[in-house]
């Protein structure tokens, strides 16, 4: 082959191996960005009371808390409490670290709540037997 032959040949090698990093990096710079949370926010909208027509204050306003734990104005009656883990997390037989773990359940695990403890921690029903979570795994449904 002639020596004008391979600088042709290479230089269209060089050439689309540029344009294909050129796209790689492309797409790596406009990859969607995921955040990985290791507490979750529990969020709640309250209303403020209502005022009587005779008021001249501010209208009802909306308050947003940012809690870690819940309050007991943000849990929803004992009877119709359930729960669903924020992220994989240990299922305990007593409500401390150093308590045997009964088993690891997935992030989305859904669950009754018996109790939520001042402790951290929140007493569910898993498995028909009484069992203990962090609290701050627990994501409060109400239904």
């Amino acid at each position: 082959m002639k020596k004008t032959t391979i600088n042709v040949i290479l230089i269209s090698i060089i050439t689309i191996m540029s344009v294909s990093i050129c796209f790689l990096i492309f797409c790596i710079v406009t990859r969607p960005r995921y955040v990985i949370v290791n507490e979750p926010e529990a969020a709640m909208i309250t209303e403020a009371s209502n005022l009587s027509e005779d008021d001249t204050q501010e209208p009802e306003s909306v308050t947003v808390k940012n809690d870690t734990e819940p309050s007991p104005e943000q849990q929803p009656p004992a009877s119709t409490m359930h729960g669903k883990t924020s992220t994989r997390v240990n299922i305990r037989d007593a409500a401390t670290e150093d308590a045997k773990v009964l088993t690891t359940v997935d992030e989305g695990t859904t669950f009754d709540i018996l109790e939520i403890l001042d402790n951290g921690w929140t007493k569910i029903l898993y498995e028909g037997s009484e069992a203990y979570i962090s609290s701050s795994y627990v994501i409060i449904m109400n239904e």
